[in-house]
């Protein structure tokens, strides 16, 4: 079969991951053409080595071809689904990704538009299955729970106890609002036991304390398995997730966890047995859970015994990725719209969100909405270009600014 994931990019994320382990050990096993349609180009090779020479990447004038079945991996991907020629289209949903906007955001109700289009999915929480049913029972939706490369993180040696001194690990970008990093960082801060702090993020904390540690994300899967070994917690305090997955990458290294209730920590996490489980608003509850582990080595031990637990019966992502395209082929039998249909409503959508858009920022600077049409009636754009392609430029380029 020919299979296409639509992307919008290939820049390093724990979604564009997911789907490259699906990708790649579906194109591996020979029974399938995987391709990988890229909307933008980026200036990196990182996966390279995830998908070999199996998977097929087309950055450009994938238009042209036609597919079994076409994925869409992201909400603005649904939009685009309908240039892509197929004969079943379905939806990998890993996120409802409204969650991650900023309030007021018009792309909110534009996802939560695009979302409710009568796809079929494939989900990798059960929270979001019922999420989708709640809102469309009638749509076939299966869940395929993530995997862990198994031979990355793994534990090879004890991580060694918190005998001389107690050392933190966070993960996590500090403008993401949804990743709520600060939180995790201040609370670990208001630690008395802790005395290494590192942070792994797009730029560093500000903060005077001797004992943060920054380092710039971009580290390989192995880099970052070799921090989940050599520390003694991992705090991760998000808003919102699909399936909650490095407590998970972490469990496989010995490392036990610090965690908010957030959804999708229901598929492995307990509180008490391989995590200790904190609230959204007591940065002094993370510190007071980290001294806790500091000073009750028991305790530490225990978490550490059921991170084990939880890590041994967790799946790889073979096995995985064999239950993701047995689900895909199920759900793609009920795929119903087609290519016109896919292609109107996306259109739609995407008029009415750059409309949505262009409005805020008329709100925002009088001036801005003849401006901005200006330039998209009379600017240099090439003969190629539609006006709904210039506006979609344009409002992009001017979204910062609202």
């Amino acid at each position: 079969m020919k299979i296409a994931f639509v992307l919008n990019d290939l820049r390093l994320s724990g979604g564009v991951n997911v789907v490259l382990q699906h990708a790649s050990r579906m194109a591996a096993t020979g029974n399938d053409d995987v391709f990988l349609l890229i909307r933008e180009e980026i200036d990196d090779t990182w996966f390279e080595p995830l998908i070999g020479k199996s998977v097929i990447v087309l950055p450009e004038a994938w238009q042209d071809d036609s597919y079994d079945i076409a994925i869409a991996t992201y909400w603005e991907t649904l939009l685009v689904l309908g240039e892509v020629k197929a004969e079943s289209y379905v939806w990998f949903c890993q996120l409802y990704e409204d969650r991650f906007f900023p309030d007021r955001n018009p792309s909110i109700s534009s996802m939560q538009i695009a979302g409710s289009i009568p796809l079929p999915v494939v989900t990798e929480a059960q929270w979001l299955r019922d999420l989708l049913l709640s809102e469309n029972p009638d749509r076939s939706v299966e869940v395929v729970l993530n995997g862990v490369d198994k031979e990355i993180f793994t534990e090879k040696h004890h991580p060694h106890t918190p005998d001389r001194g107690f050392t933190v690990l966070v993960e996590g970008s500090l403008d993401a609002v949804a990743k709520n990093t600060a939180f995790a960082i201040e609370g670990s801060l208001r630690s008395t036991q802790a005395t290494t702090i590192t942070h792994v993020g797009n730029r560093p904390f500000d903060t005077e304390d001797s004992r943060y540690h920054f380092i710039q994300s971009g580290v390989s899967f192995q880099e970052m398995a070799e921090l989940y070994r050599s520390h003694h917690v991992q705090v991760k305090t998000p808003l919102a997730e699909g399936m909650f997955g490095p407590p998970l990458e972490g469990f496989h290294c010995g490392l036990p966890a610090i965690v908010t209730p957030v959804t999708g920590a229901e598929e492995y996490i307990e509180d008490g047995v391989n995590s200790i489980v904190v609230l959204w608003d007591d940065t002094a509850g993370v510190g007071r859970a980290i001294d806790s582990l500091a000073v009750d080595h028991d305790l530490w031990k225990k978490l550490q015994k059921g991170a084990r637990k939880t890590a041994q019966s967790w799946p790889n992502w073979d096995t995985q990725a064999s239950l993701f395209r047995e689900s895909l082929l199920r759900v793609a039998k009920t795929s119903k719209l087609t290519q016109s249909d896919l292609g109107n409503l996306g259109r739609t959508i995407q008029f009415a969100d750059m409309m949505h858009w262009l409005a805020m920022r008329r709100l925002s600077d009088k001036s801005a909405g003849p401006r901005v049409m200006e330039e998209l009636m009379f600017g240099a754009s090439t003969p190629q270009e539609s006006l709904l392609t210039r506006v979609v430029r344009k409002l992009k380029q001017s979204r910062s600014h609202i």
